[in-house]
């Protein structure tokens, strides 16, 4: 197995942080390693991380943590997705953060960011310039909160595997045709299951029910018509399966803090 290492001195250039927001469909990196330390924020949309041979799905919210030496990549099967992407310099983390670890965590795991704190993010993103000063602040803050995040994590029970078949029926679940219209019944039929059996096995692995399952995938399908398309927002919320538009900017703002035409114009943010 030929794994490529990524050096500091390609990315870093000297800093004690690089920062990307990116819209991805695929990687180009392939299985690589870094000599610093790196995690990956999923903002909108999903994504497979494989990490050390083991495979992680990653939805809106999640995040890895990539430690110096462990191998990665990522698989893009459901469409764009938009990440946040943190790289910080070996000799800074050791100096601010490396204490904070604890002495065994999982590195091919999948850790899941408070809604509060992703809606905080999603906000200074909207507002923030990172060609300037404040985003090493933002930077700080950001690798604070993910590093202190692993450190509680211990006292947590570890997270089961996710048994094959819910993880090819939420791959499927994201095609238009299954959640547009008739979502919940589409979802029970391809399952195989009955619904109550289904709704044990997402509460259990996904700490959600088949709605709220099916309401992220929309949503999230509407905040890529919102980035890439002029569509209005009644048409969006229609195309998605809601039943009003009232429903989908409510839904919408209660998983993102904005409405949609906020959410919208806040897509003026630059990027690197």
């Amino acid at each position: 197995m030929e794994i490529s290492t990524v050096h500091e001195s390609q990315f870093l250039r000297g800093n004690d942080f690089y920062f990307f927001i990116l819209d991805k469909t695929e990687s180009v990196s392939g299985l690589h390693q870094h000599d610093y330390y790196e995690f990956t924020l999923v903002l909108t949309g999903s994504c497979r991380q494989e990490i050390n041979g083991k495979r992680v799905i990653m939805e809106r919210g999640d995040f890895v943590f990539i430690p110096v030496g462990s191998y990665h990549q990522t698989f893009y099967d459901y469409g764009v997705t938009r990440i946040l992407n943190m790289g910080v310099s070996k000799r800074y983390f050791s100096e601010h953060y490396l204490e904070m670890l604890p002495s065994c965590f999982i590195a091919s795991q999948c850790y899941a960011m408070s809604n509060a704190f992703l809606t905080f993010i999603e906000a200074t993103l909207s507002t923030l310039d990172i060609h300037q000063n404040e985003c090493e602040e933002f930077n700080k803050l950001l690798t604070f909160y993910v590093v202190n995040r692993l450190r509680h994590y211990e006292d947590n029970p570890q997270l089961e595997s996710i048994p094959g078949w819910l993880v090819q029926l939420v791959r499927e679940m994201h095609k238009k045709s299954m959640f547009a219209d008739n979502a919940l019944e589409n979802m029970v039929r391809l399952s195989g299951k009955t619904q109550s059996y289904l709704t044990r096995a997402t509460n259990r692995y996904y700490q959600k029910t088949p709605g709220q399952i099916i309401n992220d995938i929309r949503i999230n399908f509407c905040k890529k018509q919102l980035e890439t398309t002029n569509f209005s927002v009644a048409d969006i919320s229609f195309e998605a399966g809601f039943s009003s538009p009232g429903i989908f900017i409510n839904n919408f703002k209660k998983l993102t803090s904005f409405t949609p035409g906020n959410y919208r114009r806040s897509l003026a943010c630059p990027k690197k």
